[in-house]
């Protein structure tokens, strides 16, 4: 049975409609204390920078909870400021995300949960290095009272622009576009913001990211972008944070569930990508597959098999990665071309341009003519078994491929044969029902410089965020 199709808005935006935001004032300031007696709640967010690095407009996510109260009625008088000295505090924009209610409903056994309602806030924040910051969030009706009324709110500046219906969104900010395919949401198509429309950033006629896939041969591959249509997706936030959801079973695979999370931010370079897998009975796997980046590539040598095919514009240059604490490694593309246009390096099966860890720092894709670059810094990766069962390991790592010209790729595997192409070790691996897989990471528009510095504070950034200085609660 086909999966039921839910798609929840909690933005919406008419088909080719361009949210658009104009100039604001500067930063309001307010009295704290008489801010402070208009919400049941107060809380001193404080945070700590700890990677000698001076932040600007570094997103914090952190969850507002009250006891019961519907998320609508207290919503839109949630505030954020930032504490400034004599009791004075500066309006901080900020988006709500992730309206969660639960409890108050009877367990068979008697026992029923206190009612909960959270939302998630998000604003920017700002922190010198190696100091520390305080931002005040105010949120929740007070007893007996009703919600704050005429509470005045930060103004949006510098925010996203967002067109189009999910799952064919245009997401933009002043570091790059973004398109999502039509069909299944994917991110298709990249440009840099400084770029014209004439640069062709896709591999054919499929999505750029992949952020899933399997392949159990002999049946074909299953990627998030095979879906004609999301089986379920959800769509939130606004002009400072934007979240987009894909979920639900393979379009092939029926027995394979996985979810893609976007999350776009304003002034930020970089999109938030977290994935996840799980098997819900056991399958015979050859590879599977998270955060794969694929482009197209050209110059083919005279004389090629498929020198009748139109070229494809030559995107990236060179692979560059870190892995470890080792100083960042540069490859030219070209560099190591077989005749037939495949990678040819020493040591390495024929198509494998790099092998390297699986946690890798960052891994990128660059052509220094173009000043383009398009990276991956990974965050987090999960692997493990929830009904109980073996976690596979079979050959994780991050691969880099160039497979002939037209077909250049990174990705994360987390199950992959030990043996190269039709040798005795070219195997599928038999994974247990319950297996789950999960990565998140950065999904990163930089331009590209010799030394790779750029990057690498990027990565040291993303890797190292704020800290919330929590002095903890209880004992219980």
């Amino acid at each position: 049975m086909a999966a039921r199709r839910v798609v929840h808005f909690l933005l919406c935006f008419p088909c080719a409609a361009l949210l658009c935001l104009e100039s604001q004032p500067a930063a309001m300031e307010i009295a704290l204390s008489d801010f402070a007696r208009r919400y049941a709640h107060t809380y001193d967010y404080v945070l700590q920078e700890t990677a000698g690095l001076a932040r600007r407009a570094e997103p914090v996510e952190v969850t507002l909870t009250v006891a019961g109260d519907p998320p609508g009625r207290w919503r839109d008088s949630i505030r954020v400021t930032r504490v400034l000295e004599n009791g004075r505090g500066a309006l901080v924009p900020h988006q709500t995300l992730g309206e969660v209610t639960a409890g108050g409903v009877a367990e068979p056994d008697g026992d029923t949960p206190h009612p909960a309602a959270s939302i998630n806030v998000v604003f920017l924040a700002d922190c010198p290095a190696g100091e520390t910051v305080t931002y005040r969030l105010h949120w929740g009706v007070p007893d007996g009272g009703e919600a704050p009324a005429a509470i005045p709110a930060a103004a949006i500046t510098d925010g996203l622009d967002i067109a189009g219906e999910a799952p064919g969104l245009t997401v933009a900010n002043e570091f790059y576009r973004m398109a999502l395919d039509p069909r299944s949401g994917a991110i298709q198509r990249i440009l840099p913001a400084k770029q014209g429309e004439d640069m062709e950033l896709f591999y054919r006629n499929i999505p750029i990211h992949f952020g899933v896939d399997i392949w159990s041969p002999p049946q074909p591959w299953d990627h998030d972008y095979d879906w004609p249509a999301p089986p379920n997706h959800a769509l939130e936030g606004g002009p400072l944070a934007l979240r987009y959801r894909r979920w639900g079973p393979l379009h092939n695979y029926r027995d394979v569930e996985v979810s893609i999370t976007y999350t776009f931010y304003a002034r930020n370079p970089h999109v938030h990508v977290s994935s996840t897998m799980r098997l819900t009975r056991a399958r015979s796997a050859h590879a599977i597959r998270m955060g794969e980046i694929v482009v197209s590539h050209s110059r083919r040598p005279p004389g090629s098999p498929d020198g009748g095919e139109p070229e494809s514009p030559e995107l990236f240059t060179h692979y560059a990665w870190r892995a470890g604490d080792t100083a960042p490694v540069s490859r030219e593309i070209n560099a190591f071309r077989s005749v037939a246009g495949e990678a040819a390096v020493a040591g390495f099966t024929p198509g494998g341009l790099a092998v390297l860890d699986r946690d890798a720092v960052w891994v990128a894709g660059y052509n220094a003519a173009l000043g383009f670059g398009l990276a991956t810094v990974r965050l987090n990766q999960f692997a493990g078994n929830y009904l109980g069962g073996e976690t596979p390991q079979s050959a994780p790592c991050t691969y880099l491929g160039q497979y002939g010209w037209g077909f250049v790729y990174w990705s994360r595997p987390m199950v992959y044969p030990l043996g190269a192409l039709n040798s005795p070790l070219d195997l599928n691996t038999a994974v247990a029902a319950g297996a789950i897989f999960g990565t998140e990471e950065m999904l990163v528009v930089y331009e590209p410089d010799a030394a790779h510095e750029k990057l690498d504070a990027a990565a040291r950034r993303m890797r190292n965020p704020l800290r919330l200085d929590f002095r903890g609660t209880g004992p219980w």
